[in-house]
């Protein structure tokens, strides 16, 4: 250092720093303010999308039990808040007890509000075509209604399934219409699948069908779920029921997959395309191993599958596959079977 130069002080060491201006720090501050402005809006006023669900508010339960209740059941974002929106609102001391039906397109303001309210409303449960008695109780169990093995042994009494369908069955796999049910929340498991059959017998005579013999209306609706499981289209399902009724007659095993899958659905195990060994499961399900239809429907039909079965297409064909475009192609023997499927790229049952 020479003699001419000054020595630097703290204090100028402390000015060579660089500072940082009060316009960035105005531009940090309104960015947070700016995300924390769009957290209050997301949380609070952007609807939730969801399957309409019961959840059970209980006596004694605090804000933040019920915050969590509502964002396991996929109900609210953030429990968070949800408890931060009752304590500003005093509505922490004002949640009330009880079964309300949250989902559709609410926010959490809205849900705040009904249990503040101690209304609630009606269920919508939509059923779709093809949907197993498995997959209802499944979705009714999601939807708060009742757990899966209380609704199963429901279904799956038989004074019960006598009574609301007037069938000497065991299930009431096949007679539980595929529809959407409006229903008040406290109605039984019960009074539920009574709805079901009943709109099934409604749309049978809608459809100008009637029981003569419950024998055998019961096979053509075993027919029916498996037309309804097979079909890609709806023009399709009269020429399916045709293929199995011609093989029946002709003493062929139905070789359906769907049959098979009825079985694998129930041990959790789904698959797009069945193995050799699926084949071999030893089942009264499995018609790839017994003659004949099994014992029951392993789905529930609509009505177009019930008229297909009813009134199946006049055809000479014993076989078809699915050629993965939304067709089926069908065949009238083995070897023009095998002949389309090898045109088609697709090696597949029957």
């Amino acid at each position: 250092m020479s003699d001419t130069e000054e020595p630097k002080t703290e204090k100028s060491l402390q000015d060579t720093k660089p500072k940082l201006s009060a316009k960035f720090w105005r531009i940090i501050i309104n960015v947070i303010l700016l995300l924390f402005l769009c957290s209050l809006i997301y949380n609070f006023l952007i609807p939730v999308r969801t399957s309409e669900i019961i959840v059970h508010v209980r006596p004694g339960e605090t804000t933040a039990q019920i915050g969590k209740k509502l964002k396991q059941n996929k109900v609210i974002r953030s429990a968070f808040w949800f408890n931060v929106s009752a304590r500003l609102t005093n509505s922490d001391r004002n949640l009330k007890a009880g079964r309300y039906v949250f989902g559709g397109h609410v926010n959490l303001i809205q849900t705040l509000s009904k249990i503040r309210s101690g209304k609630s409303t009606l269920l919508h449960l939509t059923i779709p075509e093809g949907f197993s008695l498995y997959q209802t109780v499944k979705l009714m169990e999601k939807c708060g209604i009742g757990t899966y093995d209380s609704l199963m042994a429901v279904a799956t009494n038989p004074e019960i399934a006598k009574k609301l369908t007037g069938f000497e069955i065991s299930t009431l796999e096949g007679f539980l219409y595929p529809e959407t049910y409006v229903f008040d929340i406290d109605v039984s498991p019960e009074g539920i699948f009574a709805m079901m059959t009943a709109q099934f017998f409604r749309k049978l005579k809608e459809a100008g069908i009637t029981i003569d013999d419950p024998k055998k209306f019961y096979q053509t609706l075993i027919l029916a779920s498996i037309v309804e499981q097979e079909a890609v289209k709806e023009e399709e399902k009269p020429l399916i029921a045709s293929v199995f009724l011609n093989r029946l007659k002709r003493g062929m095993k139905l070789e359906s997959c769907p049959t098979v899958d009825y079985t694998l659905e129930r041990k959790g195990i789904s698959r797009q395309q069945l193995t050799y060994k699926d084949l071999e499961i030893n089942t009264p399900y499995n018609t790839y191993r017994i003659e004949g239809l099994p014992p029951n429907p392993i789905c529930n039909p609509d009505i177009a599958s019930i008229q297909a079965a009813l009134h199946p297409a006049s055809t000479s064909y014993l076989y078809f596959f699915a050629d993965f475009k939304g067709n089926n192609i069908f065949s009238s023997s083995y070897a023009e079977h095998l002949q389309k499927q090898k045109l088609y790229g697709k090696r597949d049952k029957y």
